[in-house]
């Protein structure tokens, strides 16, 4: 019995460690944001393409102008989750810019449909995270393109947190 405990806890460990390991990845929304990694300050790189990117377990960066700092952070399991490693994470997104102060609901997953769907048939699904929104989803498309955050990701391991630090 001792034995089996063990193990038990050990695999919720590891598992719990892989999932830890994808959510604490910056991922991007254009892929030519990850190329050109090593341009500073990374905010303008973001303005040219029109880009965010997603730090999921604290900040989306939106096109250079705007930040979404994520609390009140949960995990809950996935509802297509095939084990009890798929977590997704929701949180209040407070996002600021120049001319914009809201707050909005947000989901953030490794595990969903879409990107089921925009992988096909792939036998190896590329490292992606989805931003599902509720402002976007009761906005519309002009809402969605506005916040410019909802939507698929790739993951960029060129990209830490810290490149986005404020330049002094």
């Amino acid at each position: 019995m001792r034995f089996s405990l063990a193990s038990a806890l050990i695999l919720a460990s590891v598992a719990s460690a892989a999932a830890a390991d994808a959510y604490d990845a910056i991922y991007v929304s254009d892929p030519a944001v990850c190329e050109r990694a090593s341009e500073r300050p990374i905010g303008n790189v973001l303005f040219d393409l029109h880009a965010t990117a997603v730090a999921p377990r604290s900040t989306m960066w939106v096109g250079g102008e705007m930040e979404c700092k994520l609390v009140d952070q949960r995990t809950h399991l996935s509802p297509i989750a095939a084990d009890d490693s798929e977590v997704e994470i929701f949180a209040t997104a407070r996002c600021y810019a120049a001319y914009s102060d809201f707050i909005d609901q947000v989901v953030l997953t490794t595990v969903s449909q879409s990107i089921n769907a925009d992988n096909g048939d792939a036998d190896v699904v590329p490292d992606r995270l989805e931003v599902m929104s509720m402002r976007a989803d009761m906005g519309g498309e002009a809402q969605q393109a506005l916040d410019g955050y909802d939507g698929l990701y790739t993951r960029c391991d060129a990209l830490k947190a810290e490149d986005f630090a404020w330049e002094e």
